[in-house]
């Protein structure tokens, strides 16, 4: 979740304990933001009172309870108070997760994801993890598979230029004879003639 200033105490009052951690779980946590039944299913728990086992309640259960509690005045005041005071937290990351993209996609090794041939290296896209984000477009065609990946060059000005403004000292032209520094073979240009051709091969493997 994120680091919230509750000094003031404005937005969970009157708030329950457990209603406040609901609050926290909808508005702050990244794995259950905005996503009532699984914030309502991470607060809400029962625990048998003989062996003290906690177990988790089914998630039609958590979906029914949580647009109940949700539909109570005083916790879409909660709610929408707690959103406002974190919206300066919430831009600041999605910001931070934006340049972390644009990082990879001016830098991303294109071995990583296709072989020699131009083929995805693995059977399904999912394993390729954050280097998915570099591939513009898949296509299948009775040819075979029609790979293309991001433009670096494109993107390595991009991010050339976001240096030059926090580093104004700093020279592109500098900055872009360390990019160059590759093998001729491993240019952009390269890579995408490769990926953005039909493969000779069988879709199917794909």
């Amino acid at each position: 979740m994120l680091e919230v200033d509750e000094s003031n105490g404005k937005w969970d009052s009157g708030l329950k304990h457990k209603e406040r951690l609901f609050v926290l779980h909808y508005c702050t946590d990244d794995l259950t933001f905005l996503n009532a039944t699984a914030s309502y299913k991470s607060v809400y728990k029962d625990r048998d009172k003989v062996t003290g086992k906690v177990t988790e309640r089914s998630d039609d259960v958590c979906a029914a309870a949580a647009s109940r509690l949700l539909s109570k005045d005083y916790i879409k005041v909660a709610v929408s108070k707690l959103l406002t005071e974190t919206q300066a937290d919430l831009d600041e990351k999605n910001g931070y997760k934006l340049l972390r993209d644009l990082m990879l996609l001016a830098s991303y090794n294109p071995a990583e994801i296709i072989d020699k041939r131009g083929r995805l290296k693995v059977k399904s896209i999912e394993e390729l993890g954050e280097y998915a984000k570099c591939i513009s477009q898949i296509e299948v065609t009775p040819n075979g598979v029609k790979v293309t990946l991001a433009d670096r060059a494109k993107y390595i000005q991009m991010f050339l230029k976001y240096l030059n403004l926090i580093r104004p000292e700093v020279l592109v032209a500098e900055q872009l004879k360390v990019v160059a520094m590759v093998e001729k073979d491993n240019s952009i240009e390269a890579w995408n003639s490769r990926a953005g051709g039909l493969i000779e091969s069988d879709a199917g493997t794909q």
